[in-house]
């Protein structure tokens, strides 16, 4: 047991250091291994994306935990930014109504935990601050002017100026192994002189920030509208459903979770050895989302604990590229923390991962050598048939403006 504590701790030590991005931006991430499950709930709902309409009285709510019960004095700092995340040349008080850098008051240590963390709250807007107009959003968080770790969210003027319908019958295949979206962007209400510089379209599947599409090129402009039909950048390869497991005590056991054991100090769930999928595997899945949940506990915010999750895939080593376990947990971050090591012995990819005790779902994603757009048909296979969630956003800046505007949004049925 002391041999296998002492190669846990290692693993902890490596799992959470090795933070080397090879993927596009992400809706989060941390720059240290002490901030854990950064997780962004709009107007209580987890499974909402991190988008608020502002015509609405929604809130967004950041959390993250930093792995110890010492008071760590963390203050926020917000900034708009255009379509393509880049800091808008915009004063601070064209945006926000209030004062920057604030700190965290709302702050609590983990209870019965063997991983000792204190839970950290931040809700948007309160009475520090309020933002004042639409588009996209990146909130720091800081401590002692460093960066330990990141959100990226939009407000939106939720003006209904989009619609889309998703069909697996494509231009490339009929279906097979593709879905493609045919869009329709009705911009008469607004005025809009040159459409190709004024309106940005990106196209999101599954929140995905490896494989959106942005700004694809229409095949008709009517005066009033953009119509975007037979457009192969809206083609996206199908994939799969996600795949599952769920956590929510250390004492049951639990869907998809071979074993659960306790190695002196740290819990450890051994996932069931999944293989590569040569069919469509319909399930119930969220999409990537997860959920914390401790089913024995008051707040599982707080009382939720920590354990390494042991992931494992039967498969030939795949040649030419990295494998990556995949889904909101990871922010959209395909980076050496999330990667999976070929084990010769056991024919088989595996990685360790640190989360918190709840429901998640996965998917494995291959990244080819020298891309960042990650592959779901080698582990996972793409059917039409699989269930996507896709996410449209429309930014809008008026000739002489000086920011981009978010001015409709859709997720497509």
């Amino acid at each position: 047991m002391k041999i296998f504590a002492n190669i846990a701790k290692g693993c902890l030590f490596l799992i959470l250091t090795a933070v080397s991005p090879v993927s596009k931006a992400q809706w989060f991430g941390s720059t240290t291994d002490r901030i854990n499950t950064l997780r962004m709930i709009v107007d209580n709902d987890w499974e909402k994306p991190p988008v608020v309409d502002m015509a609405s009285d929604a809130t967004i709510e950041f959390s993250f935990d930093e792995m110890s019960h010492e008071y760590h004095r963390f203050t926020y700092h917000i900034q708009h930014c255009d379509a393509q995340w880049q800091p808008s040349d915009i004063l601070e008080s064209d945006y926000l109504d209030g004062f920057n850098d604030e700190t965290i008051d709302d702050w609590e240590n983990s209870i019965n935990t063997t991983f000792d963390y204190t839970h950290y709250r931040l809700t948007i807007p309160n009475n520090e601050v309020r933002l004042k107009i639409s588009g996209n959003y990146r909130l720091s968080i800081r401590e002692d002017d460093h960066e330990v770790a990141y959100f990226r969210f939009c407000l939106s003027e939720g003006k209904d100026l989009l619609s889309c319908t998703i069909s697996g019958n494509t231009d490339i295949d009929a279906h097979d192994s593709h879905q493609q979206l045919d869009l329709t962007v009705n911009y008469g209400s607004l005025t809009v002189r040159d459409p190709s510089k004024e309106l940005y379209t990106v196209v999101m599947q599954n929140r995905r920030t490896d494989n959106q599409v942005r700004n694809p090129a229409p095949t008709y402009d009517a005066g009033s509208k953009l119509t975007y039909e037979h457009c192969r950048e809206l083609i996206f390869t199908a994939g799969n459903e996600f795949r599952r497991f769920e956590v929510v005590n250390m004492y049951d056991y639990f869907m998809n979770v071979d074993r659960l054991s306790f190695h002196d100090p740290f819990y450890h769930a051994t996932l069931m050895q999944d293989t590569r999928r040569h069919a469509y595997k319909y399930d119930f899945d969220h999409n990537g989302r997860y959920l914390v949940r401790y089913n024995q506990a008051t707040d599982s915010d707080t009382e939720a604990d920590y354990l390494f999750v042991h992931f494992n895939l039967a498969s030939e080593r795949l040649t030419g590229g990295k494998l990556y376990v995949s889904g909101h947990f990871s922010g959209g971050n395909l980076t050496s923390r999330y990667e999976m090591k070929y084990n010769e012995t056991e024919n088989s990819y595996q990685a360790t991962i640190l989360l918190k005790m709840g429901a998640y779902d996965y998917q494995y994603i291959w990244v080819p050598d020298g891309e960042t757009d990650g592959r779901t048909k080698p582990a996972e296979g793409d059917w039409y048939e699989t269930k996507n969630e896709y996410l449209i956003l429309l930014y809008y800046r008026q000739r002489g403006s000086r920011y981009d505007r978010l001015i409709s949004t859709l997720q497509p049925e």
